[in-house]
């Protein structure tokens, strides 16, 4: 396979962030109102903290991993030893009105902090080209997770 040019790498990388975390403007996957803080912004932390079905997560859960996860792999991509703790990433499984909006505000701090750092790399190593790719499926698939929770918690919603 040829070399691909990094700024058609990175044009079509930063689409799927925004795309994913922001909400649809080319529409590549998602459709209208559907990215991550839409999504977040339009549930209250009732909804947040409620466990959608037998196993599952809460949604406020999902969103402390996200915001865990995007940290971590931004500090991989940028050589920054860590300790990892996976299991505590899940907390908090509830949240007031107040923890709620601090925790979507850590979500969006923590994109925010990755998408200036990525926008400033001149230079991109395999691993931040993985870890950037990775931060776009992993954060899908909790998008997906957290939309049908919202799916099963339509009727305590009054939705």
């Amino acid at each position: 396979m040829a070399d691909i040019a990094q700024r058609d790498f990175t044009k079509n990388l930063f689409a799927l962030l925004k795309e994913t975390f922001e909400g649809p403007g080319g529409n590549t996957y998602l459709d209208k109102g559907a990215g991550l803080f839409h999504t977040l912004d339009a549930l209250t932390a009732k909804g947040a903290s409620h466990v959608p079905y037998v196993g599952a997560q809460t949604i406020a859960a999902h969103c402390a991993h996200l915001a865990y996860y995007v940290r971590v792999n931004h500090d991989g991509m940028m050589g920054r030893e860590q300790r990892l703790d996976w299991p505590a990433s899940w907390r908090p499984q509830q949240v007031g009105d107040r923890d709620w909006e601090e925790l979507k505000g850590r979500v969006r701090r923590e994109y925010d902090a990755l998408i200036e750092t990525l926008e400033r790399l001149e230079m991109w190593s395999d691993q931040q080209v993985g870890d950037s790719m990775a931060i776009v499926v992993h954060t899908a698939y909790h998008l997906g997770a957290i939309r049908h929770a919202l799916k099963n918690l339509g009727p305590l919603l009054g939705r």
